[in-house]
């Protein structure tokens, strides 16, 4: 799996979401970029606000859950952006956009609910053996309730990001590009992230996201 993220901070010059995406798209087409999918689903997470406190804002619900590095320096930036004066920020000349190859498990929520998953299977197994056990065994009850206490993690609830979440089915760069093209807004203040890999690995992003 791959991912390739654009903030507002991050281009030569300020421009709105809309500009953005196209800058987005025109990264993903290129074809001299290194470590470049082989193939073109995506699923593109986005969020845009009117202001640098309120992106901030948006930012911090889905970086407490599920943290994405370009995400969280844009937050640092608009959070600092609108504090400090404009002359106090360090200013970037346009930064290049490159592909980063990545994992189900590098993000939170999928990881916890991995783990979530592997407990519940534990959890099952041993109430099995328990049963069997507790035929020979009268276990005390300060054991099985510490027990429970331990398995209960296995309880995962997916929660809302708060961002725009949109699966986009392609084949090709170009398709993959072009879909990303139509989205945006007028908006000045915004970060995208597009995840491109398998259907069954974007399926579980979308599911937790």
């Amino acid at each position: 799996m791959h991912n390739l993220a654009l903030c507002y901070h991050q281009t030569a010059a300020p421009c709105s979401m809309q500009v953005g995406a196209q800058l987005l798209a025109s990264a993903i087409k290129d074809d001299s970029r290194t470590d470049k999918p082989a193939s073109y689903g995506g699923l593109l997470l986005s969020v845009s606000a009117i202001d640098p406190a309120a992106l901030a804002s948006k930012l911090e619900s889905i970086n407490e859950y599920c943290p994405i590095p370009e995400f969280i320096a844009c937050a640092q930036y608009a959070k600092s952006q609108s504090t400090l004066d404009q002359t106090q920020l360090e200013t970037y000349g346009g930064q290049s956009i490159e592909w980063q190859i990545n994992t189900l498990q590098n993000l939170l929520p999928i990881r916890e609910q991995l783990i979530a998953d592997e407990l519940a299977a534990v959890d099952d197994s041993g109430k099995q053996l328990i049963t069997t056990i507790d035929d020979a065994l009268t276990q005390t009850a300060e054991l099985k309730t510490a027990r429970d206490e331990r398995l209960n993690q296995a309880q995962f609830t997916a929660q809302s990001s708060g961002v725009d979440v949109q699966l986009i089915t392609a084949g090709t760069a170009k398709q993959l590009a072009d879909a990303i093209t139509r989205k945006g807004s007028d908006q000045m203040y915004w970060a995208m992230c597009v995840f491109v890999g398998q259907a069954a690995e974007l399926n579980k992003i979308k599911e937790v996201l």
